[in-house]
């Protein structure tokens, strides 16, 4: 199916030029074929497209100048690491409360479908390592 790329662009001076995404429905990004990810994780999959797909070659990488370089494991490397009693206490925070209305998932005992109802998918979607979690040497590595 080939996409009309047209809605992504507007006349400005005589030229077709990119419109402000910020003004652009969700309907209109997803016909250009966008997905809804995360900042970080768009990042990631540029990279995996500069690397021809390749998620070794993304963890080689040696464009250290590179804007989107220090982000290419799809993870943030300014972002502190928490130490054994600030994660136990987030995860005491986030840990549902058993007086709280139950979710779906929870009433049921079954997964919540969260996949695209309309079909897009995301290239190597796969989920991402919990900041909460013990890292490794891949430091939050997605692909």
């Amino acid at each position: 199916m080939k996409r009309d790329r047209t809605i992504g662009l507007e006349p400005r001076d005589g030229f077709d030029v990119g419109r402000d995404p910020q003004s652009m429905s969700a309907d209109e990004l997803e016909q250009l074929g966008h997905a809804r990810v995360s900042p970080l994780r768009a990042l990631r999959l540029k990279c995996l497209d500069c690397c021809n797909g390749s998620a070794q070659e993304v963890r080689l990488c040696r464009a250290v100048d590179c804007p989107g370089w220090p982000f290419r494991m799809g993870s943030s490397p300014w972002r502190r690491m928490l130490d054994q009693e600030e994660r136990a206490a987030l995860l005491a925070r986030l840990a549902p409360n058993d007086a709280s209305e139950p979710t779906t998932a929870r009433k049921t005992g079954g997964e919540i479908d969260t996949s695209p109802s309309d079909g897009v998918r995301v290239p190597g979607d796969a989920p991402a390592k919990s900041s909460l979690t013990e890292r490794g040497d891949d430091a939050g590595s997605v692909a």
